[in-house]
């Protein structure tokens, strides 16, 4: 049995946040919402090399994670807030009726 295009997609969504820098880029992000952070400034909060935060957001954008638009000189960056509602709406229905509850 192969998987669907919803488990495929599933699985990267999830790769992508499998990290705990990941984890740390997607809350900050989150926290500045639509507008999200230019590059330089989301290097700044994060403390990581620019090689190491591109490393991040290239894992981020294979999963659909990211927005990034370009203002004046700088890239911005922003959380896809699209897949994020419909990736959370999709998991809690594939979930329906599967979940035990232990007590």
């Amino acid at each position: 049995m192969k998987p669907t295009q919803r488990q495929t997609s599933l699985a990267s969504f999830f790769f992508a946040l499998g990290h705990k820098r990941r984890l740390m880029i997607c809350e900050l992000l989150l926290q500045h919402g639509a507008t999200g952070l230019s590059f330089g400034l989301l290097q700044k909060k994060t403390h990581l090399c620019a090689s190491t935060l591109c490393h991040h957001l290239a894992h981020m954008d294979k999963g659909g994670i990211l927005r990034r638009r370009i203002k004046a000189n700088e890239t911005w960056i922003s959380i896809n807030y699209d897949l994020l509602n419909a990736t959370q709406k999709g998991f809690s229905k594939s979930c329906e009726g599967n979940v035990a509850i232990i007590t």
